[in-house]
């Protein structure tokens, strides 16, 4: 359920949650502060004189006419706010469309990524639409730590590529790590790759991104979650003796 103005429900662009939105413009903004405006001289008028109550009757009436005008002057009613229920951050649309935060093209990062890592990937996704060679060479930055998650060197990320392989690395992954290494390179030191033509090669990364994480990260994690949980540890042991490592 991607942004949409006006809709009560949407994934939130800055929690990137499915979650009910509130919204603003000038007209409810206008209902809202005139709430508050009678709230307030409300109280306000319970503490004074008889004699001051015409006038103040009569402010807050010129008031209510002219307060709507002078609200426009501030707000065009071309912008609205949503609210997230989830986050309760606020998101500004002009003309019905996403102005802030910038909306996003791609898939938010696989989970099983470290902290550091995430933060990258998001900031890659942030500018991505703007500066895909700055997306790109984000995008390597965050590859080479994932390596070091994964319990490679990183320092250099082909180094780190060729160790993979020798211990039995998919061809398959082999290629999208050498897809985020040389597009990622590219950025930096200009070679064949044009971003300037299409920002899809930038775009793909993302997703090769995420399926590392998922085949080298998370189903790893997962195998070994289920295997310490269900298999007893006497047939562990047997296993050890069977495989020699013991």
């Amino acid at each position: 359920m991607d942004p949409e103005s006006g809709k009560p429900q949407f994934r939130c662009p800055h929690c990137n949650i499915v979650a009910k939105q509130s919204w603003a413009d000038c007209n409810s903004l206008s209902d809202h502060l005139a709430d508050i405006r009678q709230q307030f001289f409300l109280s306000y008028r319970e503490r004074i004189q008889d004699y001051d109550q015409k006038r103040i009757s009569e402010f807050l009436q010129t008031l209510e006419h002219t307060f709507p005008h002078v609200l426009d002057r501030f707000m065009p009613r071309e912008l609205s706010l949503s609210t997230g229920h989830n986050c309760e951050a606020t998101s500004v649309w002009m003309n019905d469309q996403l102005i802030f935060p910038r909306a996003t093209l791609v898939d938010p990062p696989n989970a099983d990524l470290e902290p550091d890592i995430i933060i990258i990937y998001n900031e890659a996704a942030s500018i991505v639409a703007d500066s895909p060679k700055g997306a790109a060479a984000l995008l390597r930055l965050a590859l080479q730590k994932v390596l070091v998650q994964i319990g490679e060197p990183g320092k250099n990320i082909n180094d780190d590529i060729k160790s993979l392989v020798t211990k039995g690395l998919s061809p398959k992954i082999q290629k999208a790590l050498d897809f985020v290494r040389v597009v990622g390179n590219n950025a930096v030191h200009p070679g064949q790759i044009s971003f300037d033509d299409d920002r899809n090669v930038a775009l793909t990364m993302f997703r090769l991104m995420n399926l590392i994480a998922e085949e080298m990260i998370t189903r790893p994690k997962e195998i070994d979650s289920l295997y310490d949980d269900v298999v007893p540890d006497a047939t562990k042991e047997h296993i050890k003796k069977r495989d020699g490592t013991t």
